[in-house]
């Protein structure tokens, strides 16, 4: 029986995605960071969400005015308590608001309750921290940290809240309807039984790797953190969640790995592929090869007409290379200034400082300064305990056509299961019978998973303040996910880079006591 599709799930994952009603007393955000996942998350709370936006925290005024204007104070202009140019303002604030309410000031503005999180990663750290000590509920943008000591500092400031608070994690794959449908179908009806093993490719895409990954801000580990951690951890945790999680959030025991492998490299984007015809050209806008004579131009990916403003996009990736593109009114003017950023280099005077603190968007991508992986397999093995054994193949590729459409192949004891991030065909060895799932979504950000994520936490929230669940209980049926959890998904992550850097073997209950159980306890 072949192309079946389940209405039933569909409808609900649609209607999932519809606005709750709100409470008389919604609970209040602040935005910190205005980028694009600052955006997206804003975005959410306001289409499907029972909660405001009441805040924003951003230095760049162009941002934090566009996410202002859109979702808090409109056309009047902030009030007080609504714009904050540092996370640090906000929090001296924060502190100075409570401060006046309790010497029984009057017409004190309004607080918030909660915060997302989405400054760059290695700010994550001493931002949560602060919000922890002011008993925020936190949504933190992933990666939690860029290394398992910052990761376990919050960990430790967390964990005294989660009897009130919530916690979660920006690993929005898990709240799509699609992955949704598949793990419904792997963990709560087992159609295929018992997993045996998984092949899971995420496909970054040949211009997205080359603009976030090799010219962008994730582009060296010394400056963010290892690929494997700032694009791929979403990966690390989808499969955990999908073959070692317990069914429930916070019941039941996981089903911990055994034994971690990984290799991986700069395989493409380095001197030695550079075309020959490219000479000496560090920047795209002096290449002899032109526009049409390497993919990778800048000129042709920022100004063409594939993502770029020849077909009119002023978003995302171009708002990235020119924060204020849309301020510029005309197609030519957009255009000069686009050319302006691109040009922009360095050379053997420029200090290493300078070159590592910004992004260059418009170097050839065979002559910057990356350093992260553009090919990496992780292979993990479970022992046979509270589940049978089983192996996970995870693979991260730079070089493809699909972009973050990832691909799946589910091998278990009665089936098998192809999910390729619009799809879910499950094969039933024991009745020959195939069937597919097209789970439906009303947004196409992470395939729906970004404004799910945002409904789970937002209504989370709103049952611990204004329907008097614990917050503990809270997180468990709306989240999803554990506070550790989110630690055990990056640990496998850092175990994993362990593994790659060093050629070994990890043990990973070994690396788990000698990284996590040392410093926090059990």
């Amino acid at each position: 029986m072949a192309g079946v599709v389940d209405p039933e799930f569909a409808n609900k994952a649609t209607k999932s995605l519809e606005k709750p009603d709100m409470s008389q007393n919604p609970p209040r955000f602040i935005i910190i960071g205005a980028g694009s996942r600052g955006q997206a998350y804003a975005n959410a709370i306001d289409k499907v969400c029972n909660g405001v936006v009441s805040a924003v925290c951003e230095p760049l005024k162009f941002k934090r005015e566009t996410l202002g204007r859109k979702y808090v104070w409109g056309d009047e202009g902030p009030q007080e308590g609504q714009s904050f140019a540092s996370w640090t303002e906000f929090v001296d604030y924060e502190k100075a608001r409570r401060q006046r309410v309790d010497a029984g000031e009057k017409n004190v503005p309004l607080g918030v309750d909660g915060a997302f999180v989405c400054v760059l990663d290695d700010m994550h750290r001493e931002v949560v921290i602060a919000l922890a000590g002011l008993d925020l509920h936190i949504m933190c943008e992933k990666p939690l940290a860029t290394n398992m000591d910052d990761c376990l500092a919050m960990y430790q400031a967390v964990k005294p809240l989660k009897g009130s608070r919530i916690f979660s994690i920006g690993h929005v794959l898990r709240y799509s309807p699609h992955n949704l449908m598949l793990r419904k179908l792997l963990v709560d009806e087992q159609v295929i039984g018992d997993v045996n093993s998984v092949v899971h490719t995420e496909p970054v895409g040949w211009w997205h790797f080359a603009h976030s990954f090799v010219r962008g801000n994730w582009r060296n580990d010394k400056t963010s953190a290892p690929s494997l951690l700032t694009k791929s951890c979403h990966d690390i945790d989808l499969l955990l969640w999908l073959v070692s999680a317990p069914a429930k959030a916070g019941q039941g025991e996981a089903h911990l790995p055994d034994y971690i492998t990984s290799t991986g490299g700069v395989q493409f984007f380095k001197k030695s592929r550079k075309p020959a015809a490219a000479g000496n050209a560090t920047n795209c806008m002096k290449c002899p090869l032109g526009d049409s004579g390497c993919k990778f131009s800048a000129k042709n990916i920022y100004m063409g007409d594939r993502v770029g403003l020849a077909r009119g996009n002023t978003k995302w990736p171009i708002d990235i290379v020119v924060h204020d593109i849309e301020d510029y009114k005309t197609h030519e003017e957009r255009l000069d200034v686009m050319a302006k950023a691109l040009s922009e280099d360095w050379d053997d005077s420029t200090p290493k400082e300078e070159v590592s603190k910004r992004q260059w968007y418009g170097r050839c991508v065979y002559e910057t300064d990356n350093n992260v992986c553009d090919e990496q397999f992780v292979t993990i093995t479970w022992p046979e305990s509270v589940r049978p054994a089983k192996r996970v193949t995870f693979h991260m590729s730079a070089q493809t056509k699909r972009q973050c459409e990832r691909v799946s192949q589910f091998y278990g004891e009665h089936g098998e299961i192809y999910a390729d991030s619009r799809k879910i065909t499950v094969e039933d060895f024991r009745t020959g019978e195939t069937k597919t799932y097209e789970p439906t979504t009303t947004d196409l950000g992470h395939g729906g998973g970004d404004t799910g994520l945002a409904q789970q936490f937002v209504l989370a929230c709103d049952r611990v303040k204004n329907h008097g669940w614990p917050g503990e209980k809270a997180q468990n049926e709306f989240v999803g996910c554990t506070l550790e959890e989110v630690i055990r998904s990056h640990g496998l992550v850092f175990a994993a880079e362990d593994a790659r850097i060093n050629r070994k073997v990890v043990d990973w209950q070994q690396w788990w006591d000698e990284h996590v159980t040392k410093v926090v306890g059990n």
